[in-house]
């Protein structure tokens, strides 16, 4: 087999196979393979897959080395010739380049981080509304020239232009010196739509401090019952490590055109890892304090196997449940996913003491064609999850049967649109909450239509209009510090709820003292504490369940 094509595609095919053939065939083609005589799109591509997941799952350190020595090559090759670069724009395969609009955060850390290998391509937004956003968020003292037609944006910036400066630079310093609420510069800076070209030069990987490399006899193709993993070993970061780790969960999300906020807006202080089994470790990362949800913690994790990141998703942990969300990028799909999965279940029930998940109806398609495309609730009902809805209960198991029945059967696409309709749950104990923050948001818009008609300015002042619900709240609490813009932004997202109660919450001082731990911790402790200490509060619990059968009438 000469054709470096026909070689691709055979190793493409055999890559997790696994045993006594399999792996000489890989050996063999792997030092057959001519990198240079590669120019299809598709091939490269497929050869790109093919390489880094036989990195993940290699039978023996001789293919490791092999797929490790021709990816290098392949990158070579891609940066040596501009016609084979062009045609694979946009793909985010190393030695290429990718153009779309980012996060404010995130375009500000890549200019601070890789200054060279990121610039300002276009704008989605006209130079009329991008005035008009620059005018919010501009001092007010500076952003008056821009009114009534005195000067506009682009004359204004080159006006103020330094040396060496470019208009990246200036858009992201008027942003970031904004006092506006990170939530709302976010929004602002989306609407702008800022396109940036960004060059990947090198491999997302992790150093080899963090690596411990496996090498595969079989692939684990389903959940293993009596594999339970104990209570993960956090490892000991350096603040370069967890930076390490930052640098490549973000940078893999971006060459996928992805961004989770958790992972955007961590710090290396927020940095928790684990070694698990078979070369599979994961990285779980909180927010710094300005950024993090009021009532819930969402974090978000990334998952390496032999230090390549396969795999991503977030948490949304309230109580002890946690919603979940999973994905493993498209080139290592084919491996051990329904396995890694559960290990990653695992480790969130062990570490943060979860008892409940669940699973939003996007996780499994609903607005989300990837979703359906790669049937991701067949991943989750294989990990033991179970539709909440009557008519989804009945559909996945009358879809099982088939499935069982002929195994080349695939639920066609419009059943996978019906499933995903209805969230998931898994329950792994006795003593696991039946609700998260998505009932939560269902109990505060039961107060607003039951006790305030609808009105959020009544809602906000305790039914009289000129006093300040938050003041209130900070009183009965003792809350001294309400005005702080963090705590207060907390005060004001927990108001509505612990106010449709007042007298309760008056006379009950247990729960007054817990919810002034867990405001405190929100804003200046860690995400792990406030999870820990709501666990434990029974009369928090008891009284979040009181107002969810109250106003939505229901657990679920």
């Amino acid at each position: 087999m000469n054709d470096a094509n026909a070689q691709i595609a055979r190793l493409f095919s055999i890559r997790n196979q696994f045993g006594k053939q399999s792996a000489p065939e890989k050996i063999q083609l792997l030092n057959a393979l001519n990198i240079k005589k590669v120019k299809n799109k598709n091939a490269i591509q497929s050869g790109y897959a093919m390489l880094l997941f036989l990195m993940a799952h290699p039978d023996n350190k001789t293919i490791y080395d092999l797929a490790n020595q021709l990816l290098q090559q392949l990158q070579q090759h891609i940066q040596a010739n501009e016609k084979i670069k062009t045609a694979l724009y946009n793909t985010g395969i190393t030695g290429t380049s990718l153009c779309a609009a980012f996060s404010f955060e995130m375009v500000k850390w890549l200019r601070q981080t890789r200054p060279t290998e990121i610039k300002l391509s276009s704008f989605e937004a006209g130079d009329a509304q991008i005035q008009s956003i620059l005018s919010v968020v501009m001092p007010k003292t500076e952003s008056e020239i821009l009114q009534d037609a005195n000067a506009e944006w682009k004359g204004w910036f080159k006006h103020l232009k330094q040396a060496d400066e470019d208009m990246l630079n200036q858009f992201i310093d008027v942003f970031d010196s904004s006092d506006i609420r990170p939530e709302v510069k976010d929004e602002l800076w989306n609407t702008i739509g800022i396109n940036v070209e960004i060059n990947f030069i090198s491999l997302c990987s992790l150093p080899q401090s963090l690596t411990e490399l496996y090498y595969h006899r079989s692939l684990i193709k389903k959940k293993n019952e009596q594999q339970s993993i104990q209570k993960p070993l956090r490892v000991k970061l350096s603040e370069n490590e967890a930076e390490q780790i930052i640098d490549c969960s973000r940078m893999i999300l971006l060459r996928n055109l992805r961004e989770i906020d958790p992972t955007s807006f961590t710090a290396p202080a927020y940095v928790s890892y684990y070694q698990l089994s078979r070369g599979i470790s994961v990285a779980v990362m909180g927010m710094v304090p300005e950024r993090r949800h009021p009532v819930d913690s969402y974090t978000s994790y990334t998952i390496f196997k032999n230090g390549l990141p396969v795999g991503y998703g977030g948490c949304w942990i309230l109580f002890n449940s946690g919603r979940i969300g999973f994905n493993i990028f498209a080139g290592y799909r084919g491996g051990e996913s329904k396995y890694i999965f559960d290990q990653v279940l695992q480790l969130h029930s062990k570490v943060y003491g979860l008892k409940r998940f669940t699973v939003d109806p996007y996780q499994i398609g609903k607005e989300n064609s990837e979703g359906i495309y790669s049937g991701a609730f067949w991943i989750y009902y294989h990990a033991g999850f179970r539709p909440l809805q009557k008519q989804q209960q009945e559909l996945a198991a009358a879809e099982e049967l088939k499935i069982k029945a002929n195994k080349k059967y695939r639920s066609p696409q419009s059943t996978l649109k019906t499933l995903a309709n209805s969230r998931l749950e898994l329950i792994l104990q006795k003593g696991a909450v039946s609700f998260d923050a998505t009932d939560i948001s269902l109990a505060y818009a039961g107060i607003l239509a039951k006790k305030y008609l609808g009105n959020r300015v009544l809602a906000h002042s305790g039914l009289r209009p000129e006093k300040d619900s938050v003041k209130k709240l900070a009183s009965i609490l003792n809350t001294k510090n309400y005005q702080d813009e963090n705590i207060n932004f907390i005060l004001k997202n927990w108001v509505v709820l612990l106010l449709s109660n007042e007298k309760e919450l008056q006379s009950n001082m247990p729960l007054k003292r817990i919810l002034k731990k867990l405001f405190v911790l929100k804003v200046s402790g860690s995400e792990e504490e406030y999870i820990t200490a709501m666990q434990q509060s029974v009369v928090l619990r008891q009284f979040t369940e009181k107002m969810l059968k109250q106003f939505i009438n229901t657990g679920k």
